[in-house]
């Protein structure tokens, strides 16, 4: 199954108010990451700072939606079938999605996620 931009963002809507994705947290950009397979969501999680306690070691840094919907899931192996759709809500514009690529640390991450444990496709909004 394919989802376009608006299918993604009835997704997100359906856990999550854009209200709160904007004001949950102070960044620059807010994304959004979603793991679905065979239709079910098997987790949702944005991208927020953390701290020590968070795991961020001693500063406080962005853990991005990638990295927390994949600590969220716990379990790799449910990964094999799945796939991932991020999203980018824009802050300017409200609610609207905007181009979201992954960082290098995070997309080494998820092609050994691809490789090792069977995700079948990543999805970003554009």
């Amino acid at each position: 199954m394919r989802y376009n931009k608006e299918e993604a963002m009835k997704l997100v809507e359906s856990r999550y108010s854009i209200d709160s994705i904007i004001q949950k947290s102070n960044l620059k950009h807010n994304h959004v990451a979603i793991i679905i397979k065979r239709g079910k969501i098997l987790g949702m999680a944005t991208n927020f700072v953390g701290t020590r306690n968070r795991g961020c070691g001693y500063d406080n840094r962005s853990i991005h939606a990638e990295r927390a919907v994949l600590k969220q899931l716990g379990d790799h192996t449910k990964l094999n079938g799945a796939i991932m759709i991020v999203i980018r809500i824009s802050r300017e514009i409200y609610g609207a999605t905007a181009n979201s690529k992954p960082c290098h640390s995070c997309q080494c991450h998820l092609d050994k996620c691809i490789k090792d444990y069977g995700l079948r496709r990543i999805y970003y909004s554009e």
